[in-house]
């Protein structure tokens, strides 16, 4: 199968020595027909039928009408650039030999046994543009030669649009759009399914503007034919440039199968899908040009941004690994990134810290992998290395907030609270927006207020204060300021008490300051929360005697 793979440039450098003197010369008789080996999955069936094919459009046409090839201009032809002469043609190498051998028209298409006997499925295409056939009617018979016998029939029924088509051609060409109106109409005359000279109704269609029958005439041409490439691709183009997304996705879907093999054009349905911002229909034409080209780098890094945008996590580490592996210059500080982020999406953050980690052996200063390490580390439950990547991150970047709430939640991980206080400060001296700090702040205080009511601890109370004032001062809230004024109630309800028993001059400055902070902050928070504000600072008083004596007692 190889000579078949090879490309139809070098058909036509290899045939333009092989091809014999009189296939030069200019015919005096009708158009030239070719009919080459049919696809078949039965050895010898496709050489069979084409040549029975061959010679039936013989018996049934005068060579003033109709030209038919014969096998051996198209074997001597084949033989001289080393094809072989008994498998079918690509369609990239069928038109390149229709045009040596000067056929105006060629045939393509498939034959098979049925239980009825014999089936042939084929498509008269024109040799100008390979995009431009008939699909014939389904030709059956109980012999080969019944079936060929029908084919035949259709060739010559499909033939009598050519010249029309020719003229609506040559008139688009020179830009004469309702002249080639004219003639594709009558080209198409009692035959509305005339779909080759209905392609050329569509340019003139085009060049006249007339978008909606562009679109008539596409579908009518699809609705008869549902792969004819040309119309489909006309309709994609079509529905794209008026916004029908709906539309545009159900051509996409059978384009790839109008022209198997066509790698450049899956690739290009591929990116239509993911600009209409649908990568999942896409995913699995992927996976086919994949599986069939195996270790192609540039189908790889199409796979991986396919996949990445599908959400197909596995698959685009698949690819992803396989991209690196076969084309090392893939391997980026984004690459790292973006696989890191796959396998913390698949679950899987020690996967994700392993390939961060390799990113940054790279690329030790970019500072999303050490992100993207001290995300894995943590997720990994890896709290400490978790941190120590984290700082990187915020030493490699001071101004992404994001390494700041990473080391922040960490931090609360590990009950760093100190660590934590100084992590938003740097993050606010930094840039960070103040109120996107606030809620971490807010967060912070809210914890240890609810520790403080189980515990009664001051030290539980004077951690709330310490994050309610920064959550404060960072964005002015009436959560805070309740919080803040409750905390400082506790806290001095706690001090005062203590005071009296310890006999201490420092608990009674301790008291005194936490309830004039709840005076100054309650009433505020009484915004929000006016009965238990109320409580508190009705309660205020009842301690400010106690209070004010132990201040003088102990306080020298």
């Amino acid at each position: 199968m190889k000579a078949i793979l090879r490309s139809s440039t070098l058909l036509l450098t290899t045939l333009a020595f092989a091809a014999s003197p009189v296939l030069a010369q200019a015919a005096k008789t009708g158009d030239r027909v070719m009919i080459t080996v049919l696809q078949s999955s039965e050895k010898g069936l496709g050489v069979q039928a084409a040549e029975a094919i061959r010679s039936q459009l013989s018996k049934q046409t005068n060579v003033r009408d109709l030209v038919v090839v014969p096998k051996a201009d198209i074997d001597n032809a084949l033989k001289g650039s080393g094809f072989p002469i008994d498998e079918p043609l690509s369609p990239t190498d069928a038109k390149a030999l229709a045009s040596l051998v000067h056929a105006a028209q060629y045939l393509d298409g498939t034959v098979t046994r049925s239980p009825a006997g014999v089936q042939i499925n084929s498509r008269l295409i024109i040799s100008r543009d390979r995009f431009r056939g008939q699909l014939l009617p389904t030709a059956q018979g109980a012999k080969l030669d019944d079936a060929a016998s029908q084919v035949a029939k259709a060739i010559q029924a499909t033939g009598k649009q050519i010249s029309g088509e020719t003229t609506c051609h040559n008139a688009v060409a020179q830009g004469k759009f309702q002249e080639g109106v004219t003639a594709a109409r009558a080209a198409m005359a009692g035959n509305p399914n005339a779909n080759i000279a209905a392609a050329c109704l569509v340019d003139a269609y085009v060049g006249l503007k007339m978008d909606d029958s562009v679109i008539a005439v596409a579908e009518r041409i699809r609705a008869s034919d549902p792969l004819n490439n040309f119309a489909l691709r006309t309709l994609a183009d079509i529905y794209r440039t008026k916004g029908d997304t709906a539309k545009q996705l159900v051509v996409l879907d059978s384009l790839p199968a109008s022209d198997r093999g066509n790698i450049a054009l899956v690739q290009d349905v591929i990116a239509e899908f993911a600009k209409a911002g649908h990568a999942d229909r896409a995913v699995p034409l992927m996976r086919d040009l994949i599986q069939n080209n195996p270790g192609d780098p540039a189908l790889l890094k199409l796979g991986w941004l396919v996949y990445l945008n599908a959400k197909e996590y596995k698959d685009a580490v698949a690819a992803g690994e396989e991209m690196a592996r076969v084309d090392t210059a893939q391997a980026t500080a984004d690459f790292y990134g973006r696989l890191a982020g796959a396998y913390t999406a698949m679950g899987q953050p020690q996967k994700a810290a392993e390939a961060a980690a390799r990113g940054i052996a790279k690329f030790p200063n970019d500072p999303s992998l050490a992100l993207f390490s001290a995300q894995g580390l943590f997720q990994a439950g890896q709290l400490q290395p978790a941190v120590d990547a984290a700082k990187k991150a915020v030493a490699a970047n001071p101004k992404n907030a994001q390494g700041y709430f990473l080391l922040a939640t960490i931090q609360d991980s590990l009950n760093l609270y100190d660590d934590l206080f100084i992590t938003l400060q740097n993050a606010k001296a930094n840039g960070v927006d103040p109120a996107l700090l606030a809620p971490l702040a807010l967060k912070q205080g809210n914890d240890a207020y609810k520790a403080s009511v189980v515990s009664k601890d001051r030290a539980d109370m004077q951690r709330a204060i310490k994050f309610l004032q920064l959550s404060d001062t960072l964005q002015t809230s009436v959560d805070a300021k309740f919080l803040l004024g409750a905390s400082a109630f506790s806290l001095g309800q706690s001090a005062v008490n203590d005071a009296n028993d310890k006999k201490s001059g420092d608990l009674a400055r301790m008291a005194q300051n936490a309830f004039n902070l709840a005076s100054i902050n309650l009433p505020a928070g009484g915004q929000k929360y006016p009965a238990e504000a109320a409580q508190l600072v009705n309660a205020i008083p009842q301690f400010t005697p106690a209070v004010e004596s132990e201040v003088k007692r102990f306080c020298k």
